[in-house]
């Protein structure tokens, strides 16, 4: 018989209901829609409903679920340690909980709705603040991948609602008068029984003297199980007919490659991440900037969970001479400041295209790129707007950058590149930071 879970009843107060009509819809869009199609979403509203899915369902069912919300806050739970350690054991390593609690703020009002009936159960409620949380969570097996600020309020109050929930995302610090905080909670470690393939996609574009070195470097450098996708995005030299020639020359190495549509990095990584094989992906340019080495660090960082989008971060150690020019120099900077405020995450260098993650994560990369028509040349900006929005750890990797040898660099129009780019931006703080989607 498992013990009482949480201080609560099955009758529950008005304003209970009406939060949670109020967090089912904030909610809802912040699921990738694969997992909606699929199956893989449950809200959990009671300690009946919680107790069935966990501790009587198959271990099939429980695995398959990606995204679990517990539309039960925090404050009212037992033993929340008790209850997260049983449950790390019971679902897959990939799923994200969805939990809420009200603010320690709003504690001597909730006195006030206790004493006119709106609430009960009062007298047994636990308040968080973001420490008291991180103490719980510091004895358990997950953390915070993402926090939402869409919900001042318990429920909508036409205008007042609205205005309330933007400038508390304007303005993080005011967040200690929002009514909850609502966040995602990921695994901290993985188990994973062998070691999982990476496939390491590299799009390429009049990259004929690169190639060779970039099969060596593989071939010498590398540590883990991996293969070679190389994407030709139309080159006028011979790139293709190189890469063709190492595949012949490595019979027993993974190597493929693959037209692509000229349409920029984005669209090349594209085809190289949907024709590839490997649990995880990581993008490598051609021209070889950063070392092939360094891959090493990002499989080791995503597979044991540190993370699950790995971002490259070349402008932590010191540039090497001449490999950055200064102009690209601010522009990182720049960006960097911007898409940390709209997504309320710190990242040092938005513009490294030395990214890691699992390559089914690739869709819902798709999906919101596609929902918020985000024509990123690049890509970059993408994966850190949509892995962000879907509650995906995001962390940075310091890596070395290193002078381009051979080649000439892409990023030439950087007037055009930039304008684009500050598009993204503001098409993603509309959706972050104005909440109109």
């Amino acid at each position: 018989m498992i013990e009482q879970l949480i201080f609560e009843t099955t009758n529950k107060s008005f304003l209970r209901r009406k939060w949670e009509d109020t967090l089912i819809k904030s909610i809802k869009n912040k699921i990738p829609k694969i997992y909606h199609d699929n199956n893989q979403v449950i809200f959990l509203d009671n300690e009946k409903t919680i107790k069935k899915f966990f501790f009587e369902e198959t271990e099939e069912l429980i695995k398959s679920k990606k995204f679990i919300i517990i539309l039960v806050p925090l404050n009212n739970f037992v033993n929340l340690i008790s209850f997260l350690d049983k449950i790390d054991k019971l679902i897959d390593q990939d799923c994200k909980l969805i939990l809420n609690y009200f603010n320690g703020s709003w504690k001597y009002i909730f006195s006030l709705f206790s004493v006119l009936g709106l609430i009960k159960n009062f007298d047994k409620s636990l308040f968080f603040s973001n420490t008291k949380l991180n103490i719980f969570l510091n004895c358990t097996n997950f953390e915070i991948s993402r926090v939402l600020k869409d919900i001042s309020l318990p429920f909508k109050i036409p205008f007042l609602t609205k205005l309330l929930t933007v400038i508390i995302s304007l303005l993080p610090f005011l967040s200690f008068f929002s009514f909850a905080n609502v966040f995602y909670l990921r695994k901290k470690t993985r188990n994973f029984k062998s070691n999982k393939m990476m496939s390491i996609i590299i799009p390429c574009k009049n990259e004929e003297d690169n190639i060779k070195k970039i099969v060596d470097d593989a071939k010498s450098d590398i540590t883990f199980p991996f293969e070679l996708v190389f994407v030709d995005d139309k080159s006028s030299d011979l790139t293709k007919n190189k890469i063709n020639q190492e595949i012949k020359n490595n019979p027993n190495y993974k190597i493929k490659v693959f037209d692509g549509p000229g349409q920029g990095k984005s669209r090349a990584v594209d085809i190289g991440v949907k024709n590839s094989e490997g649990f995880f992906s990581t993008i490598l340019d051609a021209d070889l900037t950063v070392k092939m080495k360094d891959l090493n660090l990002f499989y080791s960082s995503i597979s044991i969970g540190n993370g699950d989008v790995i971002n490259g971060s070349r402008l932590i150690y010191s540039l090497e001479k001449n490999s950055m020019r200064f102009l690209n120099i601010f522009g990182n900077k720049f960006f960097s400041l911007l898409i940390s405020f709209i997504i309320s995450s710190k990242v040092s260098d938005t513009l490294c295209g030395t990214k890691c993650f699992r390559t089914k994560d690739w869709e819902i990369f798709e999906e919101f790129r596609a929902d918020n028509n985000l024509n990123d040349f690049w890509g970059d900006f993408n994966i850190l707007f949509s892995s962000s929005f879907f509650g995906l750890k995001l962390i940075d990797l310091p890596v070395r950058y290193y002078e381009r040898l051979t080649g000439e660099t892409k990023m030439k129009k950087r007037f055009f590149y930039f304008l684009n780019m500050l598009k993204l931006c503001i098409k993603a703080f509309v959706v972050f930071k104005l909440k109109l989607k």
